[in-house]
């Protein structure tokens, strides 16, 4: 029987640096069982039923995998061997294309497309053996994805890509801006930030409006699966359409449609243009509302809920020097006009905490694309 239509499946589900801890609790609400936080991802156990529902509902996930079998190797012929004992024919069929993606740490098999020539080679020949026909490679659109990654000491570890695409790609995104947000990471910090769902959302700096965007998803229950349903598992021989229908039918039933607390803004009425029609994308024109005025003039509602920005950030010592000048204006705004709310801002500035004129709480290390950055929380209290 195949390993993926078996009762217990491992996963590994990998996420952005920073994450693990939240995408844990959120495979753990899912269902899976044996959840283990590791080096950007975590790895777990489910039956097919919540293997499907990580894939329609996981907000923290990039990608989630399928791990087929680990060993030492030392050398590629070694690689090759291994591989093609593997019992491929329960996973493809000489009908369906397949991919292969590597990373490697070891430092003598250290080249990558060689690598991934060579497991391909593994498969192709164990189904011509068997069949005398083999299934064909297609690198950037397979059926089949499969994921390879040895570590530096040799151990390998061989898996297949469920996702097929990054799980960020949303759908909504048509334009971005200058320092767009990932997906998923903009998920992650919401999540970090504890907030309450039924409480203001409120972002000053909105840009294209990743954030505003995750956060109505989250309040209205809304699975990203709905945005885009487009998963490498639903081409595989085993994928099971009928249960895959009967939980995205599930998702559709949870969601609700009274969500109006979410607000943008952004100065750059070309911004707010982008973010308009991101936001028509993703159908959540009626949950969100933007507007076109500088961070000074936002409106944050007499509430208490959560202010949560990514401030733009100078690459020149004068673009800092008056960044800094702003940041400083930013929260003497906030103290005045956001009192009882948490505030967070993600920035690669390590000189933001002296700038900002509000006591800092818990500061997570986060990486935005491949940027090091500080995601700082604050509690604004009653005005002295």
């Amino acid at each position: 029987m195949s390993l993926i239509s078996s009762s217990v499946i491992p996963l590994f589900v990998k996420t952005l640096m920073g994450l693990e801890e939240v995408l844990a609790e959120e495979l753990k609400q899912l269902g899976a069982d044996d959840v283990y936080i590791g080096r950007r991802g975590v790895a777990c156990v489910a039956d097919q039923e919540t293997f499907y529902k990580v894939l329609i509902h996981s907000r923290m996930a990039i990608r989630v995998l399928v791990r087929l079998a680990e060993h030492n190797v030392s050398n590629e012929k070694e690689l090759y061997d291994w591989v093609k004992t593997l019992a491929w024919e329960d996973y493809l069929s000489v009908k369906n294309t397949l991919a292969v993606d590597v990373v490697s740490f070891h430092p003598e098999m250290n080249h990558t497309v060689f690598l991934a020539q060579k497991t391909k080679d593994a498969i192709v020949d164990r189904f011509r053996e068997l069949y005398e026909v083999r299934p064909s490679v297609s690198p950037k659109d397979p059926d089949v994805r499969i994921n390879l990654h040895i570590s530096r000491d040799g151990a390998s570890h061989i898996a297949l890509d469920a996702s097929g695409r990054s799980m960020n790609q949303r759908g909504y995104r048509q334009q971005a801006g200058k320092a767009a947000i990932n997906e998923v990471l903009a998920a992650g910090l919401i999540s970090l930030s504890l907030w309450d769902p039924e409480t203001p959302f409120v972002d000053p700096m909105c840009g294209s409006g990743t954030f505003v965007i995750e956060a109505a998803m989250i309040a209205k229950k809304r699975a990203p699966a709905l945005l885009n349903d487009t998963f490498g598992i639903k081409r595989w021989p085993h994928f099971r359409e009928t249960l895959w229908q009967r939980l995205i039918r599930e998702a559709e039933r949870e969601e609700r449609r009274d969500v109006n607390w979410i607000y943008g803004s952004d100065q750059d009425p070309k911004m707010i243009m982008i973010a308009r029609e991101n936001i028509k994308k993703a159908r959540l024109s009626r949950n969100i509302t933007l507007f076109n005025k500088p961070f000074d003039k936002v409106w944050i509602p007499e509430d208490k809920g959560v202010i949560i920005t990514n401030p733009p950030y100078g690459e020149h010592i004068g673009e800092r020097r008056e960044l800094r000048k702003m940041y400083e204006e930013l929260g003497r705004v906030l103290k005045y006009k956001a009192v009882g709310y948490k505030a967070y801002f993600i920035t690669p500035d390590r000189e933001f905490k002296k700038t900002m004129p509000l006591k800092p709480g818990k500061v997570f290390n986060v990486l935005n694309g491949s940027i090091p950055c500080e995601y700082i929380s604050y509690t604004i209290g009653p005005k002295k």
